[in-house]
C-alpha cells in the first residue's frame, strides 16, 4: 500500500512538471507573438532612433524664436520657443503684470492672447490711456466666463483659428487652481502639467504669472519663494523673477524704479543671471539704475499702488 503511494506522488509531481513546462511554452510562444507584433508596429508613438530625428530637423524649417527685444534677456534665453511653459513671479505690486503688458507690445506680431483673471481687460486698457499710451495689439475673451483648463484650452483654440495667435498670456495661477485644503500643491502640480501639455498640444508659448510666498523686500527672491509648490518651477522651461530695489526715503522704506529681472531656471539653454532695467511710465528699458534718493522718491510715487514700509 505504501509502494502505491509513493508511485502515485511521483506521478503526480511529474503531471505537474509537464503542465509547468507546458505553461512555459505557452508563456514563451505569446512572448514571441507579442514581439513579433511590436516589432511591426507603426503607430505614432513607435520607437525611433535618434538618427530619424535628425533628419527630420534637418529637412524641417527653422525653429522659430521669439525674441523679446530686451537684449539682455534674449541674450541669455536665445528667445521663447513654441511649446514652452514660461512663469513669471515678483512681490506684490512690483510690476508682473505691467512686465507682461510691455511685452505684449513688443510681442505683437505673434498677435498675443490676454487671460486677465487678476485685473479686468478694461483695467489694463484705462492704464495705457490714463498714460497718453496706445494699448498693446492683443485678443482676449469678452468675459471671462470661467477659469477651468478646458475652458482655457477652447478659447486658445479660439484665438488660433481667428488670429493665429502664438502667444497666451494668464494672470494669474491662483484663479485656475482650485483650493482644497490639503491637497492644494497636488492641483498646482496637476495644473502646470496641464498648461505645459497645452504649449506642446496647440503649439503656442504661454506665460503664466505666479505669485511668490511671503519675503524680504530688500532681497532678491528665488524659486524656492515660488508659492503653492515646487512643481510650479519644475513644470515650467523658463523662470523670471522681478525683483524692484528698495531704498529709504525721510526714514521710510520705498520701492523704487529700478528692477532686476532675474532668469533663474532656462530649461532650454541652461544659462542664467540678471538683466538690469528701469520702469519708466509703464515701460521696461535696459539701463543702468538710478540712485539718487530723491529721484527715487519720485518714482515710487509715480508707480501705480506700491505701498510704502516703515
Amino acid at each position: 500500500m505504501l509502494e502505491t503511494k509513493n508511485v502515485d506522488s511521483i506521478l503526480a509531481k511529474l503531471e505537474e512538471e509537464i503542465k509547468s513546462e507546458q505553461k512555459g511554452l505557452e508563456q514563451t510562444e505569446a512572448l514571441a507573438r507579442v514581439k513579433e507584433v511590436a516589432r511591426v508596429y507603426a503607430g505614432e508613438d513607435k520607437v525611433i532612433p535618434f538618427s530619424d530625428i535628425v533628419a527630420r530637423l534637418s529637412t524641417s524649417e527653422d525653429e522659430l524664436k521669439i525674441m523679446s527685444g530686451w537684449s539682455g534677456l534674449d541674450d541669455l534665453l536665445k528667445g521663447f520657443r513654441l511649446q514652452q511653459l514660461i512663469v513669471v513671479s515678483a512681490q506684490t505690486a512690483s510690476g508682473k503684470t505691467s512686465f507682461l503688458m510691455d511685452m505684449t507690445t513688443r510681442l505683437k506680431d505673434y498677435n498675443p492672447l490676454w487671460f486677465p483673471f487678476e485685473e479686468s481687460s478694461d483695467e489694463l486698457v484705462r492704464k495705457f490711456k490714463e498714460r497718453g499710451q496706445e494699448p498693446p495689439h492683443a485678443y482676449t475673451p469678452e468675459n471671462m466666463t470661467a477659469s477651468t483648463i478646458d475652458w482655457l484650452e477652447s478659447k486658445i483654440v479660439e484665438a488660433i483659428a481667428k488670429y493665429d495667435s502664438k502667444i497666451v498670456f494668464i494672470d494669474q495661477l491662483d484663479f485656475i487652481v482650485p483650493f482644497l485644503g490639503d491637497n492644494h500643491h497636488l492641483n498646482v502640480a496637476k495644473t502646470m502639467r496641464d498648461l505645459k501639455g497645452l504649449a506642446k498640444k496647440w503649439n503656442v508659448v504661454i506665460f503664466i504669472i505666479c505669485h511668490l510666498s511671503k519675503v524680504k523686500m530688500d532681497a532678491q527672491p528665488t524659486m524656492e519663494d515660488l508659492r503653492g509648490s515646487a512643481a510650479i518651477g519644475q513644470e515650467s522651461d523658463t523662470v523670471l523673477l522681478l525683483w524692484r530695489e528698495t531704498t529709504r526715503v525721510d526714514g521710510q522704506v520705498v520701492i523704487t524704479d529700478n528692477v532686476n529681472v532675474s532668469v533663474q531656471k532656462n530649461r532650454r539653454h541652461g544659462k542664467t543671471g540678471n538683466v538690469k532695467m528701469i520702469y519708466d511710465n509703464g515701460k521696461f528699458i535696459e539701463q543702468e539704475w538710478k540712485t539718487d534718493a530723491q529721484q527715487a522718491k519720485e518714482d515710487f510715487a509715480s508707480f501705480e499702488g506700491v505701498p510704502t514700509k516703515k
